[in-house]
């Protein structure tokens, strides 16, 4: 074991006489040139709002490749601050500003002890990266069909409201023709278009929806349907029934899909049958009328009956 001398006073006495800079000087050895140490520019990491600001990216890297190129121990410098969270002044999301904690976190249990070179540093900032960008592509491309889906959505809603209006006015149409003579029923037009709903709804009595009749007047809902189904971006579908009419309880739906026109269906039966459809919707409102028919041949039931309402003008092409 070495034994340690106790300093004389003398000894003790040239310590003390010691300033700053001789205590700070590099040690030198039997009289050899001390070699000058590597200044290293010190990365700023500054706090804000209690957390360590995360230096620049050519900062970082630079002072790696100066780290990897210092020989003595004594000459590198104290290790970065521990970043725990985001700094007030990164403009980042407000998800990485909630877990940016986390994310730091697992990144440094995932450096660990596996980077020994500046090479090994750029090698695994491009592969988090590479990692990185992925999820940017993924939270992009999903971000974006939201926003197209509320559009879509949002283009539905104001040919849905301007459709149900029109159909339930031709609904009670249907109903006062069949209330009403063929003089009756030309009449009650003439006091609807010229104002006289009151004289209108006494004529036709109960029966007739004149109000509905009223709203849905100058209104053609297949030609709103036409045009819904150009200017939609997605399949849309709006259901209505007759109030007041005689189909009050029997529910429609019109189905419309970009460039393949529009369907009328009615529902019978605890299915949606097809009674109508636009030239360009006709192929698959057929198609759906076939395949109900062939579902009832197989469980031995009748076909549905269509009843009141819109008139069945697909039943001579099933």
């Amino acid at each position: 074991m070495t034994a340690f001398k106790t300093p004389s006073a003398a000894q003790l006495a040239a310590l003390a006489s010691l300033s700053d800079a001789d205590l700070m000087a590099p040690l030198t050895f039997d009289g050899a040139v001390p070699v000058p140490a590597l200044v290293l520019a010190p990365v700023p990491a500054e706090r804000s709002g209690g957390v360590p600001e995360v230096p620049a990216l050519e900062a970082l890297l630079a002072q790696a490749r100066k780290v990897q190129d210092i020989s003595v121990a004594a000459d590198l410098p104290a290790r970065t601050a521990r970043i725990s969270g985001v700094p007030a002044n990164e403009t980042v999301s407000p998800i990485m500003r909630a877990t940016g904690g986390r994310l730091s976190e697992a990144l440094r249990t995932a450096a660990g002890e596996h980077i020994k070179s500046a090479d090994d540093l750029e090698y695994a900032l491009r592969v988090f990266a590479a990692h990185a960008l992925n999820s940017l592509l993924l939270n992009r491309r999903s971000d974006l069909a939201l926003r197209e889906r509320t559009a879509a959505e949002a283009i539905h809603t104001d040919w849905q409201d301007r459709l149900r209006v029109a159909a339930v006015g031709e609904l009670a149409a249907i109903d006062a023709g069949q209330h009403l003579s063929s003089e009756e029923f030309q009449f009650l037009l003439e006091l609807v278009d010229t104002g006289r709903a009151g004289m209108a709804q006494n004529l036709a009595g109960p029966a007739v929806n004149v109000p509905a009749l009223v709203a849905g007047r100058t209104q053609d809902w297949r030609v709103i349907a036409g045009e819904w189904a150009d200017a939609c971006q997605s399949r849309g579908t709006v259901a209505f029934e007759g109030p007041g009419t005689a189909t009050a309880g029997c529910s429609y739906n019109v189905e419309v899909q970009p460039g393949l026109g529009w369907v009328l269906s009615k529902y019978v039966g605890q299915s949606w049958v097809p009674v109508e459809a636009c030239s360009a919707g006709q192929d698959r409102a057929v198609a759906e009328r076939r395949r109900i028919a062939r579902d009832c041949a197989s469980a031995a039931r009748p076909a549905p009956v269509i009843g009141a309402g819109f008139a069945d003008k697909l039943r001579g092409l099933v």
